[in-house]
């Protein structure tokens, strides 16, 4: 404790861009290893399954994280489903032309799983919105209790 010397607010705030950057760039490397040992190099699960694990974790723990302190993690505010379900599509059109290409897979076992990944992918970001959503005003009406408490 004796060692924290007073930093400009300045400083602290580009230091944590920093480390924000460069976890992000950490983040699109795994990824990156991940899509390359599976597609080019078609290597068994057993050798990116590190790589994979530390992408997963590092996206729970972002998440959980943010949802704990009560961050809005949407640009949309409005909780409209018609964001989740364009998402769902784009990403899914992605993978219906993207998978069968690099793997081989017929084209009708990529359409199940995109059905499947549909459903799944509006299903979670559906609890997280409510629970991002909860926290907010669990939040916003403990700052109000205490406006109400020193006025």
């Amino acid at each position: 404790m004796n060692n924290i010397k007073n930093q400009d607010e300045r400083v602290l705030a580009q230091r944590r861009k920093i480390q924000s950057d460069g976890f992000q760039l950490l983040i699109y490397g795994l990824f990156l290893v991940i899509i390359v040992q599976m597609f080019f190099f078609q290597a068994p699960p057993s050798q990116y399954s590190g790589e994979l694990l530390c992408l997963i974790g590092a996206g729970f723990y972002n998440l959980i994280r943010n949802l704990k302190l009560g961050n809005n993690i949407f640009v949309n505010n409005e909780g409209s489903y018609k964001s989740y379900f364009k998402n769902a599509a784009i990403s899914g059109i992605g993978t219906m032309i993207l998978v069968p290409i690099l793997t081989g897979q017929k084209l009708e076992d990529v359409i199940g799983f995109y059905i499947s990944y549909a459903i799944v992918y509006v299903v979670m970001l559906s609890v997280i919105y409510y629970l991002s959503k909860k926290k907010e005003e669990k939040i916003q009406k403990e700052l109000d209790m205490d406006e109400d408490d020193i006025n």
